[in-house]
């Protein structure tokens, strides 16, 4: 089924949010899944899996330690949603020529469009690594050098590696599409993680609700 991306932020935010995170990373995260829909790349997917893994974990067991140049989570895998945030408010070091490399990544596909917009936000040319992949990302383009299909839904990668860009870019320019392709089981998962951040409804609000009505006016 393809959805607009408008409803694939919408789900994805709602899905981040009833999954544990606080709003402003589920708002992150909803336009990171998006961005790599429109690249016609399995983000909804992408953050369904990582919504299922994390799921009952705390949001300090997953964020990385900054500390240094290398991020791991405290406890098990490292969250993308979590590096990302902490990646765009480092964005200027790493425009200045800092690089880091962070461990035991799940999802690492999602980290992604945190780079973009790192790029974006400072005007540098930056990438990301892992085995398989390099995406090199600036103010406007976006090239992906794909060696291996399977490195963009990898489960977890042991190492992603981020910062200035080591080379000119190479691989294909990332083209945008305005709709994407996400399968039912994903949808499902998603809408269930959504729906946690409804409100339990009540006879009145049921009553009062659209197309709930007592009375028929027309």
């Amino acid at each position: 089924m393809t959805w607009s991306l408008n409803e694939i932020e919408a789900l994805a935010r709602k899905a981040a949010r009833g999954g544990g995170m606080d709003w402003g990373p589920a708002e992150e995260t909803g336009k990171a899944t998006r961005w790599l829909c429109a690249a016609g790349w399995p983000g909804a997917s992408a953050l369904a899996e990582l919504l299922l893994t994390q799921d009952g974990v705390t949001w300090e067991a997953v964020r990385p330690h900054t500390d240094t140049d290398t991020w791991a989570a405290r406890d098990g895998r490292l969250c993308p949603s979590a590096a990302g945030a902490a990646l765009l408010d480092r964005a200027e070091d790493l425009a200045s020529g800092r690089t880091v490399t962070l461990i035991n990544v799940a999802r690492p596909i999602l980290l992604i469009p945190y780079v973009a917009w790192a790029a974006r936000a400072t005007g540098a040319t930056l990438e990301i690594r892992w085995p398989g992949l390099r995406v090199t990302v600036a103010d406007g383009p976006c090239h992906a050098d794909i060696s291996d299909p399977t490195a963009l839904t990898v489960f977890r990668a042991d190492t992603v590696t981020i910062g200035p860009a080591q080379a000119a870019a190479t691989g294909q320019p990332v083209t945008r599409v305005y709709r994407g392709d996400i399968p039912a089981d994903t949808a499902q998962t998603l809408a269930a993680f959504a729906h946690r951040t409804y409100a339990p409804g009540t006879p009145q609000s049921r009553a009062a609700g659209a197309g709930a009505g007592l009375s028929d006016n027309d």
